[in-house]
């Protein structure tokens, strides 16, 4: 029988799977690892022995929870390999400039939440996937993507900046690396550029901190003519002027630190 989901409902009671992926969970528990992994290799939908991925979720769960990692490997191999072509054919190359970029970071996201199986972080993170999980998968990715086009939007905002004498406020595109390299930690050279920026985001007052956080690292818009936009001026309770202050005043900060490093 397959373990209950523990995340809760918010009007009450628990996530519960459909009765077919139930029966498809308890009749895999039973096969032999050969004939499960068989069935986890089938990509076509009509094949009476396709598994259906929140059962194949479930089992490569089970496997990290029982700390089977030769079944958790194979598995994970088979698993990732079908969110990888689901993710191809939702953001094709060709469909955007970054398409590669935006199919890694959502990658990403979902390792970052199966690792979390079997620790004292938060377990339930996945059990919506294994409800529905062309759903709960497609949300994902839709965020990553809105996401991802707040923060384009936020780069283009941060070159037109100026500051109080009328100059560029990221001349020499500082800040807008900081952010990309954000928008894209997964990246080897983005990884690499962020370690080493860390430690200066540490020196950073709190006020600047957050202000760093809001508009280049999350993609609020320092201010909008939309009333009901959550801005980074809103948060932060100050206007666009004391704003692009700290984003200069950090940015000539951070120029200087990347010489003296």
């Amino acid at each position: 029988m397959a373990r209950p989901l523990n995340k809760k409902l918010d009007e009450g009671g628990f996530y519960t799977r459909r009765p077919e992926i139930e029966a498809c969970i308890d009749e895999a528990l039973k096969q032999s690892t050969e004939t499960v992994l068989r069935r986890a290799a089938i990509r076509n939908v009509r094949d009476p022995d396709y598994m259906p991925m929140e059962c194949l979720l479930h089992l490569m769960r089970e496997a990290r929870l029982g700390k089977d990692k030769s079944m958790e490997g194979k598995l994970y191999v088979l698993f990732m390999s079908r969110c990888e072509a689901r993710l191809k054919r939702a953001i094709p190359d060709g469909s955007r400039t970054d398409a590669a970029d935006l199919r890694d970071e959502v990658m990403f996201k979902f390792n970052v939440m199966f690792a979390r199986v079997g620790t004292n972080e938060d377990a339930t993170a996945l059990d919506y996937y294994e409800v529905s999980f062309n759903q709960a998968f497609q949300f994902l990715w839709w965020k990553q993507v809105r996401k991802d086009n707040a923060r384009k939007n936020i780069l283009v905002d941060i070159g037109q900046e100026k500051d109080e004498d009328g100059r560029p406020l990221d001349e020499e595109n500082t800040l807008a690396k900081l952010s990309e390299a954000a928008r894209s930690p997964a990246r080897q050279d983005n990884f690499v550029y962020l370690a080493q920026v860390g430690k200066f985001l540490t020196t950073l007052s709190p006020a600047d901190r957050e202000t760093i956080r809001l508009v280049l690292i999350e993609g609020h818009t320092i201010e909008s003519d939309d009333p009901d936009e959550v801005t980074a001026a809103k948060i932060l309770g100050v206007g666009r002027r004391a704003i692009n202050k700290r984003l200069a005043k950090v940015a000539a900060a951070l120029k200087k630190f990347q010489q003296e490093s």
